[in-house]
């Protein structure tokens, strides 16, 4: 059955890979970097994590290598470092990518398309813009219908820099201009100061937000 195109929570990256990893139907995790600065993010918040004792609880992947990824038959990793790749991608993603991830048990469930940074991607280029955002995430939700998969979108926070204000949650609630053609750069407010609209209200068209939202 189909499910609603969902903007879901996780804190750091190795929360959304635990999470799927326990999803019996499998997924197709598109990571909106380069495999080096997925790495760099997983190996930073398993460090970062390591200190807390209740989240080193909770992770296999702790213990474990990208190996764990490359050896699941859950999972399909694909790398899309920019808004073009991306774009490409989505744009030629059909329900036969779908099938070789397919669970070994039936199930009746469908499998999840999970976009990884979706917004941090659009963050610090001209597409920052409910214009630009709107594009990428009326191609994942075609996409996705066409692949017969569910859909789910995470921010996850830079393990690097927690408070980074261009990663993470708060990217929803940040303003956007209406239009491309303008960057907003690290640290500039303009975007902040009520013009535009804000991520969560364009995104709102397709996806609906989870609770911890």
């Amino acid at each position: 059955m189909r499910s609603t195109p969902t903007i879901a929570h996780c804190d750091f990256v190795p929360d959304l890979l635990q999470r799927l990893l326990e999803n019996n139907s499998g997924a197709h995790l598109i990571v909106c970097a380069t495999k080096a600065e997925f790495l760099v993010q997983l190996t930073a918040a398993i460090r970062f994590q390591r200190a807390d004792p209740d989240a080193a609880a909770s992770h296999d992947l702790l213990t474990k290598t990208i190996g764990l990824l490359a050896r699941s038959s859950k999972i399909r990793l694909a790398f899309c470092p920019t808004l073009e790749s991306l774009r490409a991608y989505l744009a030629v993603l059909t329900a036969a990518d779908g099938m070789d991830i397919q669970d070994t048990q039936s199930s009746s469930d469908r499998q999840l398309l999970a976009v990884l940074n979706m917004v941090a991607l659009h963050a610090t280029t001209s597409e920052f813009s409910a214009q630009g955002l709107s594009r990428t995430l009326a191609a994942a939700v075609e996409a996705a219908s066409r692949a017969e998969l569910d859909l789910k979108l995470y921010e996850c926070a830079n393990a690097l820099d927690p408070t980074s204000a261009d990663w993470g949650r708060t990217l929803w609630d940040m303003n956007a201009p209406l239009l491309n053609g303008s960057v907003r750069m690290r640290g500039d407010e303009s975007t902040m100061s009520g013009q535009g609209v804000t991520v969560k209200r364009v995104a709102s068209r397709w996806f609906e937000f989870d609770q911890e939202y």
